[in-house]
């Protein structure tokens, strides 16, 4: 009779050492991981442009309103280099027509726009690149006792000057004037 030790064969066990490549548990952890994180890194990074870019419009509309305010006086006085004249208290821009004015990025006034260009949106005058646009629009302002009749002045200041006007960010500014 055979023994049954001679059939038996004793398995070899594998050698043990470091293990090689990923479970497939670790390929779809990862996976899952960048597909969370990579969206909200871009969204992170488009929020930092949208913040830079008001940092700048806030930081040009020390230049940019003054130079608007220059205008309208050299308007009014029959002076100016770019905006059609503008008579002491009556209100501007004409109904249904705009009065914008264009600047390029360190503050400097370019020209005014014109009224296809402001709504369409733009990216130079001149042969130079805009980087923001100001738009002008006046209303009465409420009679006071014993003060002349005074506009309300808004002053918007628009960026980016490309975008289509409904898709444009903006400052607004308000002033009284004469």
């Amino acid at each position: 009779m055979v023994a049954l030790s001679q059939f038996w064969i004793k398995p070899r066990r594998p050698q043990r050492g470091p293990i090689v490549g990923s479970s497939l548990i670790e390929v779809l952890m990862a996976m899952g991981i960048l597909a969370v994180v990579l969206p909200l890194i871009f969204a992170v990074l488009a929020r930092a442009s949208q913040s830079y870019a008001e940092a700048q419009a806030e930081t040009r509309c020390l230049s940019i309103l003054p130079a608007c305010m220059n205008e309208i006086e050299a308007a009014q006085q029959g002076t100016t280099r770019y905006l059609p004249a503008l008579p002491c208290g009556v209100l501007f821009p004409a109904p249904g027509t705009i009065l914008a004015l264009a600047f390029a990025r360190d503050g400097r006034l370019l020209g005014c726009v014109a009224p296809a260009a402001y709504l369409a949106g733009t990216r130079r005058l001149a042969d130079e690149p805009i980087r923001y646009l100001a738009s002008l629009h006046t209303e009465p302002a409420p009679a006071q006792p014993n003060m002349p009749a005074m506009l309300h002045l808004r002053i918007t200041l628009e960026y980016p000057p490309a975008a289509p006007m409904a898709k444009r960010r903006h400052l607004d500014f308000h002033t009284c004037i004469p």
